[in-house]
């Protein structure tokens, strides 16, 4: 019996592993990272323009839940320069909104209710742990933002919505890179 083993195992191919037993479809060398092709395509797509007044519906609803994270911070955090941060992004969020609160009003379009019960997003533990939630959860609401407002530059929109995101953009930015440069 042993010698039937050996005599297997001395006529197989030992470059050719048994596993897995059907090849790769494409090698992993050739394979994409992941960042080319979302994994979800009904939720990772591109953001794409809206109509004017749903994207100022929105947009106005992710400024007053800004505004009320930024205060949060500012109330929670110790650190002077997330404290700076926070300071910042309340008083970026608070001129889009009222730009934008100006313009749907003059448009004659809805504004969301006001939301007595509106709770921050802010998650709260340890005093790092804040920080870093803080900084994270901001990273990602501005790249989100970011992208929703060049999106809705690049449709076929209105002239002064368009005017109002070129003005309010570049602040989103300023305060996108300022969180990346932080250091906890």
């Amino acid at each position: 019996m042993i010698e039937a083993l050996a005599l297997l195992f001395v006529l197989s191919d030992a470059s050719t592993p048994t596993l897995p037993r059907h090849g790769d479809v494409v090698p992993v060398e050739e394979r994409p990272s992941g960042q080319e092709h979302p994994t979800d395509p009904l939720f990772d797509r591109e953001y794409v323009a809206t109509d004017d007044p749903a994207f100022v519906l929105l947009a106005v609803e992710s400024a007053r839940q800004g505004i009320l994270d930024a205060r949060s911070a500012q109330d929670i955090l110790r650190d002077a320069h997330l404290v700076d941060a926070a300071a910042r992004i309340r008083k970026q969020n608070e001129m889009t909104y009222q730009r934008l609160e100006a313009l749907s009003k003059a448009k004659g379009w809805r504004l969301p209710a006001d939301n007595p019960q509106r709770a921050s997003t802010l998650r709260t533990a340890g005093e790092a742990r804040t920080a870093a939630n803080f900084i994270v959860g901001q990273i990602a609401t501005h790249q989100a933002t970011i992208a929703q407002y060049r999106a809705q530059l690049g449709g076929k929109g209105d002239a002064q919505l368009k005017r109002t995101l070129r003005e309010t953009l570049p602040g989103y930015q300023e305060n996108l890179d300022l969180l990346l440069r932080l250091d906890l």
